[in-house]
């Protein structure tokens, strides 16, 4: 099935092309990716706590996205897709610490060539140029991780939301850097980096709420009533046991049984998004104050949410398509000087990651060229920029992934397809025979089908039963075609397992870290 390319125009001609206002220069941009949020733990997504009083502001002013989503439930993918405008299987990064092909077009590539000032700063390992490759455009890639205490259990580096924010301030030249960071380091960057007269794109990656969960004392405001303690030996789910993050769960949320208190450590999981989100709420006050918020486009969104037990998966990410962890939010506010600024709202128009760099390309009027597919055509990233001054709820198919090399079953992929409200998952393995010696084969393991809905935590599989209205056809061709752009499963499961023993061989302890990170 042939996706369609929605209209390029926004439609801004005619909501203000009659203004003889003049054309305001070029629009800044900063975009703000927060790792491991989980949308529906943003309480302008309609969750029950105040987590995010800030971003709920900015949604506010601007427009929210009930139903976008990632490709991959994986920093480096999720964020190569973010970047490129396409799916995992065209930009080639299928997991961690595989760093984009040096080919591969980016937008900020297109952004230099436009002319405006990049600069990145990251809070995560495994975003280091030379794990993710993802440096290629920005003249300023500021990769330390200066927090004192990092991941445990293998104390992986990290730089955490007030560092984060501080090293925002300077790069813009809003404060002065101190001489020193967290722990001693030197505070990097040293100076101002981006001149604020002149274009300039800033893309903050925030490390906060991913594991451990550990918010600062002020933001440990959430405390449930009552223990709900878990048995992580009994599974409800049947088809598989129950898998924990055992790193995420701190010594006073267990007894004495091994049993654990989940809503003990959502607490702090929540505790995390509060910390990020007041951390950026300073930022955004400091760009209210000078007025840069007049011709400044921010975006904010995450590269994949948090897996708080559903199919019983505990604090953790990465194993699984669901919407636990590939549902993101995506909150946009335009600048207040462009011309037919839309009024705040919400947009029901489907939207993946690899669909927001072409987005926001056309957003601002800048060429960006996305990687080409080597499958059927169709399956890159679509600019969705349209929906900016309408809402389009015609369906619209984006599509989510898993493989792994490390299963029991072989190599095990997992391809998920959303089209309106309805989600198709199938899951492959590509492993041994039943009998000794047999060749590995290919094997349909599994199919499920939910009515997103009725059901967005996809606890109600309907795959035996199926509702009458349910556009099964439609969402197997999708994924059928979508699969068919793939490369064989042979030549994948040969890539990851060549890259895993490279690891092995040249890098142990970054692979020690990526472990440590739950990956």
């Amino acid at each position: 099935m042939k996706r369609a390319l929605f209209a390029m125009g926004l439609a801004l001609a005619g909501l203000g092309g009659c203004s003889e206002k003049p054309q305001p220069a070029r629009a800044n941009v900063l975009l703000i990716t927060i790792d491991t949020l989980r949308r529906d733990h943003v309480s302008s997504y309609g969750y029950r706590r105040e987590t995010t009083p800030n971003l709920d502001r900015l949604a506010a002013e601007g427009l929210i996205f009930d139903n976008a989503s990632t490709p991959r439930a994986k920093t480096s993918p999720a964020l190569a897709s973010l970047f490129t405008g396409s799916y995992p299987h065209e930009h080639g990064v299928r997991e961690l610490l595989q760093p984009l092909d040096p080919e591969v077009p980016v937008l900020a590539q297109a952004l230099r060539r436009a002319g405006y000032q990049c600069a990145a700063i990251v809070g995560n390992y495994v975003l280091q140029e030379r794990h993710c490759g993802f440096a290629r455009g920005f003249e300023h890639y500021i990769e330390s991780l200066p927090a004192l205490q990092g991941v445990p259990p293998n104390d992986v580096p990290q730089r955490t939301a007030a560092s984060m924010t501080r090293a925002a301030q300077v790069a813009l030249g809003l404060e002065r850097a101190p001489e020193k960071d967290t722990g001693g380091a030197a505070f990097e960057p040293a100076s101002q980096l981006l001149d604020r007269e002149r274009p300039w794109f800033l893309w903050l990656h925030y490390m906060d709420p991913h594991g451990a969960y550990d918010p600062p004392p002020e933001q440990r405001v959430f405390q449930s009533e009552a223990p709900r303690w878990v048995d992580p030996s009994v599974s409800a789910v049947g088809s598989h046991k129950t898998r924990v993050s055992e790193y995420n769960i701190p010594s006073q949320a267990r007894d004495a049984r091994g049993h654990f208190d989940a809503d003990a450590v959502i607490d702090l999981y929540d505790g995390e998004i509060r910390f990020a989100d007041a951390e950026i709420g300073r930022l955004l006050d400091s760009l209210r104050a000078q007025g840069a918020l007049e011709n400044t486009w921010i975006v904010v969104s995450s590269d994949h949410g948090e897996s708080l037990g559903e199919h019983d998966y505990w604090f953790e990410h990465g194993f699984y398509a669901c919407e636990a962890t590939c549902a993101v939010p995506l909150i946009v506010r335009p600048p207040d000087n462009l011309l037919g600024r839309p009024p705040p709202g919400r947009r029901q128009g489907a939207m993946s990651l690899a669909d927001l760099g072409p987005t926001l390309a056309e957003w601002i009027d800048v060429p960006f060229r996305v990687a080409a597919s080597g499958g059927p055509a169709g399956f890159g990233g679509a600019s969705r920029a349209s929906l900016l001054a309408a809402d389009d709820v015609r369906p619209f198919a984006t599509f989510s992934e898993k493989i792994e090399a490390a299963d029991r079953l072989g190599t095990v992929q997992i391809k998920a397809v959303r089209l309106g409200r309805f989600k198709l998952i199938r899951r492959w393995a590509h492993g041994p025979g039943r009998e000794p010696g047999e060749t590995k084969r290919l094997k349909l393991l599994g199919e499920e089908l939910y009515d997103l809905g009725a059901d967005p935590l996809e606890l109600r599989d309907l795959a035996s039963d199926p509702p009458d209205d349910a556009p099964l056809d439609e969402l197997r061709a999708a994924l059928l075609e979508f699969g068919a752009a793939d490369a064989p499963f042979e030549e994948l499961e040969r890539v990851l397992n060549r890259r895993r023993a490279a690891l092995e061989a040249s890098d142990a302890d970054a692979l020690s870290k990526l472990k440590a990170l739950g990956y």
